[in-house]
């Protein structure tokens, strides 16, 4: 791990927040990614200011809601649309919703942990 890697644990209801300051001190949207954990997801948000990066990991139960940053970081949404149909995360008010329609897949939400067991 490099010296200057930051990640940081934050709060659902603090995504917002952060995505506004990180847009206010010019950093851009890196990545956002989902991974499936035993009770939910964690969700990782990266922005970065030349090459220093912040990542912010935020635990999702399953059920909870997530406010999508896309209304800040517009290519947000097509992150924000694949941790949806792809994992299930109940991500609200996408600017760009694709309506589980971004990819064409045979199975709903395939990485769900529930999808591996109904096999």
């Amino acid at each position: 791990m490099r010296e200057d890697y930051v990640l940081v644990d934050l709060a659902p209801d603090m995504l917002t927040l952060k995505a506004v300051k990180a847009k206010n001190n010019n950093a851009r949207l890196v990545q956002i990614c989902a991974v499936n954990t035993p009770d939910g997801y964690d969700l990782l948000y990266s922005f970065a200011v030349d090459y220093h990066f912040v990542n912010y990991r935020i635990p999702v139960k399953k059920g909870d809601q997530i406010v999508s940053i896309s209304d800040i970081y517009p290519p947000a949404s097509l992150y924000e649309n694949e941790m949806r149909e792809l994992f299930g995360v109940d991500i609200q008010f996408i600017k760009l919703n694709y309506n589980d329609r971004l990819y064409t897949i045979d199975e709903t939400t395939p990485f769900r942990p529930e999808a591996k067991e109904e096999k």
